[in-house]
């Protein structure tokens, strides 16, 4: 059996090995339960305009038994000050933004508890943009579903948008929940029309700190095994939807 994964930055960030991660452990499970070797190709997409044929090419490239579509909380409700000056029209401030992006995207500057403090008081006074809009973005996975289930022998998990437990200013956390809310409100629904597989954020989400690694952000072996007994659920429904039950 072949199983799609679709992820996010979780599936392979840290020193973790394989066996520790959620999609392993999934993928094990699912091989007892089905009686036969499963193998897991992982990719990740933006959720961009181009998202739905990606999702599509790969479907049809890689030929699976079976899809697991993670939709991000980060897409819609990450606060972030480069981006906000990325689109300012002022001069110079697209450049800083930019510059911010990339300082942002290097472990040993992001995960620095200044770096971290600097943001908050940042967040706090210059502001924030989001990277998409929930309803945009909702439509674009949307469609992605859509294109994955015209394929009737192919069975399609989706696992909701997960909390970020991050440390936010009171208006700007109430802001990123909101639009977090909206989001996964909007893809449940998606699901529920489309009779799709739907796993909701939680429970247990945003992780506690006793499940996460070093960057206060990822989860750890912990945190790994905890959500992969939701996933090995999702995707154990979404596979005897289209294969009957396991085990027969």
């Amino acid at each position: 059996m072949k199983l799609l994964r679709i992820g996010i930055s979780d599936d392979v960030f840290g020193p973790l090995r394989d066996e520790e991660r959620s999609w392993h452990i999934v993928q094990e499970r699912l091989a007892a339960a089905f009686g036969e070797p499963v193998e897991t190709v992982l990719k990740s997409a933006w959720p961009n305009d181009a998202y739905p044929d990606v999702i599509e090419r790969w479907v049809e490239r890689e030929q699976p038994d079976a899809v697991f579509l993670a939709v991000a909380s980060f897409w819609v409700s990450f606060p972030s000050v480069p981006l906000r000056l990325q689109r300012s029209r002022l001069t110079g401030l697209p450049l800083v933004g930019r510059l911010g992006l990339q300082a942002a995207g290097h472990p040993a500057v992001a995960h620095n508890a200044a770096f971290r403090a600097l943001r908050r008081a940042a967040l706090g006074t210059v502001g924030c943009a989001y990277h998409f809009e929930p309803a945009a973005c909702a439509a674009r996975v949307e469609e992605a579903v859509r294109r994955i289930i015209r394929r009737e022998e192919v069975a399609l998990g989706v696992r909701g948008p997960m909390a970020l437990g991050l440390p936010l200013p009171p208006r700007i956390a109430a802001e990123s929940r909101a639009r977090l809310a909206d989001f996964e409100r909007r893809v449940s629904d998606i699901c529920g029309r489309l009779y799709v597989a739907y796993q909701p954020p939680g429970p247990g989400e945003p992780p506690s700190r006793d499940e996460l690694q070093a960057d206060l952000t990822h989860v750890n072996a912990r945190g790994h095994a905890r959500r992969a007994g939701h996933e090995y659920r999702l995707m154990l429904r979404a596979l005897e939807a289209v294969r009957g039950p396991a085990g027969k």
